[in-house]
């Protein structure tokens, strides 16, 4: 079902840390480029453009949770980013705390585990 464009907008920064786990999942798995990220993250009911997605992954990468290439397919060159150990610890922990989270929404479980305030920054 598609939310109507002003609750998808409104939203936007709420969604970004769940986009950029989609991007670290994807890229821990396999080599990624950004037309492919957008269509996939658009199965999952994001509407990115690449004016969106490509300073992401910038960000991403000059914080490195990803590297990429320049790699040629025929005629054209398209960068490829693959997630560096530093960004499989990030995506590991990460799963920690969405599975945490999850039991918390879905599950009516309480967390057993205390975070630091300081690990959000």
């Amino acid at each position: 079902m598609e939310k109507p464009a002003h609750q998808a907008v409104g939203h936007q920064q709420l969604y970004s840390g769940l986009i950029r786990l989609h991007v670290l999942h994807h890229a821990a798995a396999k080599p990624v480029y950004g037309l492919w990220l957008i269509e996939e993250l658009r199965g999952h009911g994001y509407k990115l453009s690449a004016g969106t997605l490509y300073p992401l992954l910038h960000g991403m990468e000059k914080r490195g949770y990803l590297r990429s290439v320049e790699e040629r397919s025929g005629r054209w060159t398209r960068r490829v980013y693959r997630a560096t150990p530093k960004g499989r610890e990030a995506l590991s922990e990460a799963r920690e705390r969405v599975r945490e989270l999850f039991g918390e929404l879905f599950e009516g479980r309480r967390g057993s585990k205390k975070v630091k305030a300081d690990s959000f920054r």
